[in-house]
């Protein structure tokens, strides 16, 4: 059996050379590159420092300003919020990073829609190659000679699976957690341990410009046990800003990064479609007292072609004389309107299924998607027609689903005083995800309006907001009128009886 001396001086050596605290190690060595950079004093400190390495080739490209850019497939990553943002397809993505120095980095992920929101898995493996020494730190109190023989080769890796789901919800905004497993191995020794990621994404428009605003923490959790020793996990706070230029459809990203083991750093990154199928991408990350390797370290590159169902992606980044990264990432959608519907919950007892034929006009064409202004009509159902713009990942549906009903129970909780309820409509899925307002025409059957006037509404958490309604020339049996609302998981229609 070894002794105790023997496990912790193993430990000792082989811990910085396991995972991301190489990369530490590595980045602390000396060198011309280095002497206009500040070390910060917590440096090496925490364990499983993989977790802070990007992930997916196109975020890499744009220096991992990305807290703030949703529906990408590697969002439970960077801030699982972005889940919400899945769309109507499940995705599957890939990702290798070719590490300097002989390291590797794999990264797997999963999402899918779910109810108002999305779900997501990802797994991510950080190796090193089995060619580590192994010495057992015998030798480091003998002033002599203080260095051990090495006494054969060892490996190490990382691992770390995740679990997530995001849900958006009136108001523009997101809010997303994800759960994570994760395990350290050094040769025959093992940690073991969890944590939590938490994001939160806003869109917003501010000055003519629809932009959108990301908060994230990673890494929330207790640390990883090594022998004796526990090692905290690389806290991570991310905040970003984003926005999608209308006339190029250039996407721009700015980031502030705070780790718990280093200084503050700001990015900023750009994605720049050249055709539909074909963009480019650059970044810099800037690290306050210095960038570790030298200037040119902040620098990231890349390009991505996309078509239907498969994009891939390539992103460039140097390391200085340590070497430079390369990394792939590809992503497969597949599923639509049928697997989102399938997710929402089953039409409640005495709601009909209406059909709206779908006329699609594309607008815009970028990498992240089609912009299309989407019409769509239905002949019997009490909203005659609607009109949005939405941003889509693949064609436009055929054909839209609505449910209509009486409200009652619950849908009956914050209607407003003096309104008679009349109707209550649930869209199965909308597409994509809808810029701005929608626009509505609704029949009001003359019988039952009498005297009174039309009141629209949309559900915002347990409350009904009346929006304005403008009377349009009617019909032989129904009166018709106009209004504009957010995307909501209900609409409703009320009579405010006349005087």
């Amino acid at each position: 059996m070894k002794s105790a001396r023997r496990e912790t001086g193993k430990i000792r050596t082989a811990l910085p050379l396991c995972g991301g605290a190489l990369l530490l190690a590595l980045l602390c060595a000396p060198g011309p590159a280095l002497r206009a950079a500040s070390i910060h004093p917590d440096a090496g400190s925490t364990s499983a420092a993989f977790l802070k390495l990007p992930v997916g080739a196109r975020a890499a490209a744009m220096g991992g300003a990305f807290a703030a850019v949703p529906g990408d497939p590697f969002a439970i990553y960077w801030n699982p919020a972005g889940l919400a943002y899945a769309g109507p397809q499940r995705s599957v993505g890939f990702f290798h990073n070719e590490y300097f120095q002989g390291l590797g980095q794999e990264f797997l992920s999963y999402s899918a829609p779910a109810a108002r929101g999305g779900w997501g898995l990802g797994l991510n493996y950080f190796y090193t190659g089995s060619d580590l020494e192994r010495r057992s730190g015998l030798n480091e109190d003998d002033p002599a000679n203080p260095i051990s023989p090495p006494e054969g080769e060892f490996g190490a890796y990382d691992l770390a699976f995740s679990a997530g789901y995001a849900r958006r919800y009136p108001g523009d905004y997101a809010l997303g957690a994800a759960v994570k497993v994760i395990r350290q191995s050094i040769d025959d020794e093992r940690g073991l341990s969890a944590a939590l990621d938490l994001g939160a994404l806003r869109d917003f428009a501010w000055r003519g410009g629809e932009y959108t605003a990301g908060l994230s923490v990673s890494n929330i959790g207790p640390g990883i046990k090594f022998v004796e020793k526990r090692y905290d996990l690389p806290l991570v706070f991310r905040a970003g800003l984003s926005r999608r230029l209308e006339d190029s459809g250039a996407l721009l990203s700015l980031e502030a990064d705070k780790p718990s083991d280093n200084y503050l750093s700001f990015t900023a990154g750009v994605e720049y479609p050249l055709t539909g199928r074909l963009a480019l991408r650059s970044g810099y990350r800037y690290r306050l007292r210095g960038n570790e390797l030298g200037a040119w370290s902040g620098f990231s590159a890349g390009a991505g072609v996309a078509f239907d169902k498969l994009t891939f992606d390539y992103a460039f980044s140097p390391f200085g004389t340590l070497g430079n990264s390369h990394r792939f990432s590809v992503n497969l959608r597949f599923g639509g309107e049928a697997a989102a519907r399938a997710a929402l919950p089953a039409p409640a007892p005495g709601f009909r299924n209406f059909g709206f034929a779908v006329t699609p006009r594309a607008m815009t064409l970028s990498a992240r998607g089609v912009k299309y202004e989407i019409s769509a009509a239905s002949g019997d159902c009490g909203i005659a027609a609607l009109k949005f713009i939405t941003l889509i990942k693949g064609e436009a549906p055929a054909q839209l689903q609505a449910e209509e009903g009486s409200p009652s129970g619950e849908l009956l909780s914050g209607f407003p005083e003096g309104l008679l309820p009349l109707k209550v409509w649930r869209f199965a899925a909308v597409p994509g995800s809808v810029q701005g307002e929608m626009d509505f025409l609704f029949r009001v059957p003359k019988a039952a309006a009498g005297e009174g006037r039309a009141v629209f509404m949309f559900r915002r958490g347990s409350d009904w907001v009346a929006v304005p309604a403008e009377p349009r020339e009617a019909e032989p049996d129904y009166y018709l009128y106009s209004a504009s609302a957010p995307p909501s998981s209900h609409y409703a229609l009320g009579l405010k009886p006349g005087n």
